[in-house]
């Protein structure tokens, strides 16, 4: 006898692979595009610290003023001028209490980070986190 089709066991082997695949890859996906995500959110804020760099040197009354012991803080308002940070990487807005506080000593810059997307962050309102590079920025919490 000629049977067409597949028996009902062959169907359940199958959707079982489907399904052991689709757990092992689904996590892999959301890990990858969440790690995207803050990535993203590091590049806006050390994006943030380079413009604040850029104002106060770019700026002689800041500059000598940050140089000589003084700090200066650029608000959410000052470094987006351009509308560079209107979203975050998730989509959302960053408050408006998102800021970079400049001093320097020994010579170098030094930077007081406080980013807050609307899903991660970079350290608190009342406690920043502070880099004299770029490179020792990350994400304190991911809301």
């Amino acid at each position: 006898m000629n049977k067409k089709g597949f028996t009902l066991v062959e169907l359940l082997a199958v959707i079982a692979l489907i399904a052991i695949l689709m757990g092992i890859a689904v996590p892999n996906v959301i890990s990858t595009v969440n790690n995207g995500k803050r990535n993203d959110f590091l590049s806006d804020v050390k994006r943030m610290v380079a413009k604040a760099e850029y104002l106060v040197s770019s700026n002689k009354t800041d500059r000598d003023y940050v140089r000589s012991g003084g700090s200066k803080t650029y608000n959410l308002v000052s470094l987006n001028e351009k509308g560079e940070f209107d979203k975050d990487a998730d989509g959302g807005s960053y408050n408006a209490s998102t800021y970079v506080r400049v001093t320097y000593s020994g010579g170098k810059y030094k930077f007081c980070v406080y980013a807050l997307g609307s899903k991660r962050r970079v350290g608190t309102a009342t406690s920043c986190v502070y880099s004299e590079d770029l490179t020792g920025i990350t994400v304190v919490k991911d809301n």
